[in-house]
């Protein structure tokens, strides 16, 4: 098994040492994930600008946090489910949307809902939606722009999701109230190929 390093500001290579330095600086810590991140100065770049990118596109914080929420299930990703639960809370996503998310369960809002379902066939049929799919997406009320924040999204999601796979990185001492036990199964993703 590869046993990934958490790098602190000190710790870490040089070139990720003044990102890690300004995460610290926002969040009052480094999220074990983001430290393992660290041992690559250019997936942690292209980690944190993708992330940065997201939060000036279309989507709300709220949908940004859909989409996130929806394809850590999916990737069976419990240190993502658990920290995006933290962080959604701390950017005022309301409790019982959180928590149907954390269930798979369908979310109220028709919008949500719909937003949650078309990153649900984008997870699930690899990138593939049917045209069905597209049309309930655009005749809620998105876009085309709305589309590729949406790949966007899963893209910064799967960047933590394998990260965390592949380190068995373990939960941080802030994300623990919102921990959840990883399921048996990938949440009916197909690994068959395409």
């Amino acid at each position: 098994m590869t046993i990934f390093k958490i790098h602190t500001p000190d710790s870490a290579p040089e070139k990720s040492r003044e990102i890690l330095k300004a995460i610290s600086g926002k969040l009052g810590f480094v999220p074990n994930v983001v430290g393992e991140l660290a041992e690559s100065p250019a997936t942690l770049k292209g980690w944190v600008d993708l992330k940065a990118a997201s939060e000036t596109g279309l989507l709300s914080p709220v949908e940004r946090r859909i989409v996130h929420m929806t394809a850590s299930y999916l990737n069976n990703c419990s240190y993502c489910i658990a920290a995006g639960t933290t962080l959604g809370e701390k950017e005022s996503v309301p409790r019982d949307l959180l928590d149907d998310l954390r269930a798979d369960r369908p979310l109220k809002d028709p919008k949500f809902e719909q937003l949650r379902q078309f990153t649900k066939s984008m997870m699930k049929k690899w990138g593939r939606p049917d045209s069905q799919n597209i049309d309930a997406f655009l005749k809620a009320g998105y876009t085309n722009a709305h589309i590729l924040e949406v790949i966007m999204g899963i893209s910064l999601s799967v960047m933590g999701n394998y990260t965390n796979h592949i380190a068995a990185t373990p939960l941080d001492k802030a994300f623990e109230p919102n921990k959840v036990e990883a399921r048996q199964s990938g949440g009916g993703r197909s690994s068959a190929a395409a």
